[in-house]
């Protein structure tokens, strides 16, 4: 079983991993459908049903995850790659040294990346487009409040949980599926990584579904795919991943500790200013030393 598939050429690869997504994806709908009214006494069919269920939008959130990105991941690992820890993993090995450099590389780019959100926050559309425009207003309120709604911090465990499903999960299986699978089997494909890391970033971002922040995790995609390429350890890009959302909830939950204000709220003001260059000119600089301290033996062969 393990490696069956390798032979197949990176395109069939790539629509066999979607095949996977949307199976997983339409299997773990059925079961939430299934349980819904049994288990949480809620009607699938009411939005506001769902949303008056916090432990069922919780489960829901969890269970979505695991089943569009860890769970088809792991499956394509296994048929995709003879060597399924080098599938997994990357030639690349991670040290001490390279993970303090992508924690200070995720820090120090928040800076950019949020001056990035602002620019996207700009976007004006033709009046003709006015309809699109409101529904990506609309998309954007929609997943704001979703997480506000998420994100419980009454007590430790509901923390945790928070933790575990708004860092944890989406860190491994986001990474799993854009870079390890999606941006490899792109490079291999087009022959060149570059190309597969912008691709892979604008999918990455575009399914989340919030336009009006899609430049921001655009530009998050970019440098994760520039960890796994660098660092050839594709542990190094779910690291980042995870610090970048940790830092996230840690942000939204201070925030509403202190004044009740919606953490997500972009400021009106242009935020440009020198912490900005620096933050970009650091982001470089890091990506400079991350690919001299990588140690890997044979890289291409995996991207």
């Amino acid at each position: 079983m393990q490696g069956r598939l390798e032979q197949l050429p990176p395109i069939l690869k790539l629509v066999l991993l979607l095949t996977l997504v949307l199976l997983c994806g339409s299997i773990s709908s059925l079961i939430m459908g299934l349980i819904a009214k049994p288990i949480f006494n809620v009607d699938i069919q009411s939005v506001e049903s769902m949303y008056g269920n916090i432990a069922f939008m919780q489960t829901f959130q969890i269970l979505q995850s695991i089943s569009l990105f860890v769970l088809p991941s792991l499956l394509a690992f296994r048929f995709f790659y003879s060597e399924y820890k080098l599938g997994i993993n990357g030639p690349g090995k991670i040290t001490f040294q390279l993970g303090l450099i992508t924690f200070l590389l995720i820090f120090i780019s928040q800076a950019f990346i949020g001056y990035s959100a602002w620019v996207n926050h700009q976007l004006q559309l033709p009046e003709f487009m006015s309809h699109i425009f409101q529904w990506m207003v609309d998309k954007e309120a929609e997943a704001c409040a979703l997480t506000n709604l998420m994100i419980q911090r009454n007590n430790w465990w509901q923390i945790a949980l928070t933790f575990i499903m708004m860092s944890i999960i989406p860190a491994i299986g986001e990474e799993w599926l854009f870079r390890g699978l999606m941006q490899r089997e792109l490079g291999k494909w087009l022959k060149n990584h570059h190309i597969a890391i912008v691709i892979s970033a604008i999918i990455f971002s575009a399914i989340h579904m919030q336009f009006l922040t899609f430049l921001p995790r655009f530009i998050l995609g970019i440098i994760l795919g520039y960890l796994f390429v660098l660092s050839g350890n594709l542990w190094v890009a779910v690291l980042a991943h995870f610090f970048n959302n940790f830092l996230a909830v840690v942000v939204y939950i201070r925030n509403a500790n202190d004044n009740g204000e919606i953490p997500l709220d972009i400021p009106e003001d242009n935020p440009f200013n020198l912490w900005v260059i620096i933050s970009l000119l650091m982001i470089v600089a890091c990506f400079y030393f991350i690919r001299q301290l990588a140690e890997t033996d044979d890289k291409q062969a995996y991207y």
